[in-house]
């Protein structure tokens, strides 16, 4: 059986990297989309040869886009995009579509989505793969939360973590948007400064795995060999590592489909230093300082505190705001214990997303 595969946001990093190992492979791409890159995406199907393509910031490729959807039998979709609002085409999809492997990287739409998206994907008998390395190291140990005792995931420090005598109030931009391992955009730079990933993927893991959030932190590891680390209950534990090499992510959806030959060399298994890892103790980054009370956030507080994150980047990339006023920021903002918005289906928490969109990046 050949495959029909749907790549939305083929233009990004991952995008490219994906298209170029299929076409490598003789691995056929049936359609590609991104948001705005229309240069590169008409690049992308004449060195790839893709026939079919959509530019999700026009109406007309919109509505193509969405028929097409509904008219093909689709294998795989890959959602390598940014951004919570393309939940309404995974909710499309999810209509028309079943038996389907859902490749996801982008971690906003699974968090706003939460445990409705998660269980609606189980109704259509879809398999749902994500592609971030922690929640990816944990794909085949076929979690149970009344097994489990502890989950870890691992953060690498980003630019100021081992930097202890640093003061966090004189940070620069180039400072904030300087990894010391990898090159990601903007918004997952800064993300990655101040922990708030960590506190984002927390959340996603305990949707992904339906593994209760009081069992879940983050440890910090500097060599990102360690992914996620799992105590069970009978007192086990499992260390799980690869090589940070997202090919190997990206490429786990096709192995259902193909024998794929790939080798990822890596001498970090043989390396002592690439299993160091430590509790995380560091009082200068105030969202850590908050976990406790954001691990009991109810999922609209938690799509707030996402879009809120979102909106405070914009305002530091601006220098609007200050690095250490975007927490704050987030928490002067968020509603506590609103119950006006109904979030109990995929279509509510659509419209609940469009609303609040529109009402933070109008103030």
């Amino acid at each position: 059986m050949i495959p029909k595969i749907l790549v939305i946001g083929s233009t990004g990093k991952l995008g490219s990297k994906l298209l170029k190992f299929t076409y490598k492979n003789n691995i056929k791409i049936d359609a590609i989309c991104c948001f705005s890159n229309q240069k590169k995406l008409l690049a992308q199907t004449k060195n790839f040869k893709i026939k079919n393509k959509f530019v999700l910031s026009e109406q007309n490729d919109i509505e193509n886009f969405l028929e097409y959807i509904k008219l093909k039998k689709i294998d795989i979709i890959y959602f390598l995009d940014y951004g919570s609002q393309s939940i309404k085409y995974l909710i499309h999809f999810l209509k028309h579509q079943s038996n389907s492997l859902i490749a996801v990287a982008n971690k906003e739409m699974i968090i706003a989505g939460g445990k409705i998206l998660m269980a609606a994907i189980n109704k259509n008998k879809c398999t749902f793969i994500p592609l971030d390395s922690e929640h990816f190291s944990l794909f085949n140990l076929n979690l149970v939360d009344s097994q489990i005792k502890k989950i870890s995931i691992t953060a690498s420090g980003g630019p100021f973590y081992f930097n202890k005598s640093l003061n966090l109030n004189n940070v620069s931009f180039s400072n904030v948007l300087s990894h010391p391992k990898w090159s990601m955009g903007n918004n997952n730079l800064i993300d990655s400064s101040n922990f708030v990933n960590k506190i984002l993927e927390i959340f996603e893991l305990s949707y992904i795995y339906n593994i209760n959030l009081n069992k879940i932190d983050f440890v910090v590891s500097p060599e990102a060999f360690i992914h996620s680390i799992v105590h069970f209950n009978d007192n086990t534990i499992s260390f799980n590592c690869f090589n940070n090499d997202m090919l190997i992510t990206l490429i786990k959806p096709l192995s259902f489909f193909f024998n794929l030959k790939y080798e990822n060399k890596s001498k970090l298994f043989y390396n002592h230093n690439s299993y160091y890892f430590e509790k995380f103790s560091d009082k200068r980054f105030k969202i850590v300082n908050n976990f406790k009370k954001i691990i009991n956030f109810s999922h609209f507080e938690v799509i707030q505190f996402m879009l809120l994150n979102n909106r405070a980047q914009k305002k530091y990339l601006s220098g609007s705001i200050n690095y250490l006023d975007i927490v704050p920021y987030i928490f002067k903002r968020i509603e506590f214990g609103s119950k006006k918005y109904k979030l109990n289906n995929l279509n509510n928490i659509d419209k609940t997303l469009q609303y609040l969109i529109h009402k933070y990046e109008n103030n």
